[in-house]
């Protein structure tokens, strides 16, 4: 029988029970459209870097694919610029937490970050930032493309292979 590469077997178990463990790391890898989806974490947080380093420089600008949630902390924690240091250090070591642990294979990681990535995108809204909305949903697209390239490999590798039988003899 063909193996799988995405699996292996814990020669511990019987052969008869054993559930393959599936290397999580390599189907994330093995798919682009997975480490792009997981790529955009990095991007989010890095240009947010930028975005706090603008903002506490006295900018009047920022990349409009950074979190709302750091800016919104740097406005508000302007005369304590450690504390907002803080906060933002925190959203953007999770957010690149998310992009490591996304290209690593775990499906959680890209669910988590969706979903809060989609309530940062709640802040724009209110301030009615809509160049902001319009790349978050963007971002959006592109990370629930990864996820969901992800969750259909990791089903896949989960699946053994067919088992081809040979032609019937004739006799």
């Amino acid at each position: 029988m063909a193996e799988n590469p995405f699996t292996k077997t814990d020669p511990a178990r019987s052969s008869e029970s054993a559930a393959p463990a599936i290397n999580r790391a390599l189907v994330a890898q093995s798919d682009p459209l997975i480490l792009s989806g997981a790529g955009w974490f990095w991007w989010i947080a890095g240009l947010s870097v930028v975005n706090t380093i603008m903002m506490h420089s006295g900018a009047d600008r920022s990349f409009v694919i950074g979190l709302g949630f750091t800016l919104v902390a740097d406005a508000i924690f302007k005369e304590m610029k450690l504390v907002a240091f803080i906060i933002d250090a925190l959203a953007l070591a999770i957010f690149f937490g998310f992009g490591f642990l996304s290209r690593k294979g775990h499906l959680w990681a890209f669910v988590t970050g969706i979903a809060l990535y989609t309530l940062d995108a709640g802040i724009y809204v209110l301030g009615q930032d809509w160049m902001s909305v319009a790349f978050h949903g963007l971002a959006l697209f592109y990370m629930i493309r990864g996820a969901n390239a992800l969750r259909a490999a990791l089903k896949a590798a989960a699946t053994p292979p067919p088992v081809i039988a040979p032609p019937p003899v004739a006799g």
